[in-house]
């Protein structure tokens, strides 16, 4: 699979997981759920956050990578 590839499908799935976050957090904010479904949905936004951050800390390492690399290109300064 290629860069280009697995970036676009984290974009989608980090997307995609933030709306999921969002409906979970209005639906527990609305205060009409009981308990154990209170409790389930916080256990499931909780894994949903767990992914996204790791969405997040991936993508800080690509751009971590891609700065590095503009580093190491040369350039003429002359022409700045």
């Amino acid at each position: 699979m290629s860069i280009e590839t697995q970036e676009s499908i984290e974009t989608d799935n980090f997307d995609s997981g933030l709306e999921k976050l969002k409906t979970i957090v209005e639906e527990l904010e609305s205060g009409g759920s009981g308990l154990q479904q209170s409790l389930k949905l916080f256990e499931e936004g909780v894994g949903v956050s767990r992914r996204l951050f790791e969405i997040l800390s991936r993508s800080e390492g690509r751009v971590e990578e891609l700065l590095a690399d503009l580093d190491r290109v040369p350039f003429d300064r002359s022409e700045s």
